[in-house]
């Protein structure tokens, strides 16, 4: 007994749909998914920290983020994600968990020919 052989429709619509999914096909099982960016406002640690003591501190050319009160070791800077200029930075002494995280207050120094220099400072008494 022969096989029926499908109409036409029926076989263009399962050419169409194997034909889709080999295209469309699944992600490789050894890919990565993307790295998704950050949300914008969150605090990210911030790796580029320059001190006055350090000359680059005084150089518009050189980006960075300008803190002017000392850091002691095992201090960290955060600053909000996602805008320029920051609108906010604080540090955090990752030694002590109990410390509280400080704000940060900003001047902007001008400077002649481009937009001023943002210069982070901590303001508040230590206690």
């Amino acid at each position: 007994m022969a096989l029926p052989i499908p109409s036409g429709r029926r076989t263009g619509a399962a050419l169409a749909l194997a034909t889709a999914t080999v295209l469309i096909g699944s992600a490789p099982a050894g890919a990565d998914p993307a790295t998704p960016p950050l949300p914008r406002g969150s605090l990210v640690f911030v790796n580029d920290v320059l001190g006055p003591q350090d000359p680059r501190f005084w150089n518009p050319d050189l980006p960075g983020t300008r803190v002017l009160t000392p850091l002691e070791p095992g201090v960290s800077v955060l600053c909000t994600s996602g805008f320029e200029p920051t609108p906010g930075c604080s540090t955090l002494d990752m030694r002590d968990w109990t410390s509280p995280q400080r704000s940060l207050v900003f001047v902007d120094v001008p400077v002649i020919g481009r937009p001023p220099l943002r210069v982070w400072m901590d303001i508040l008494p230590r206690l």
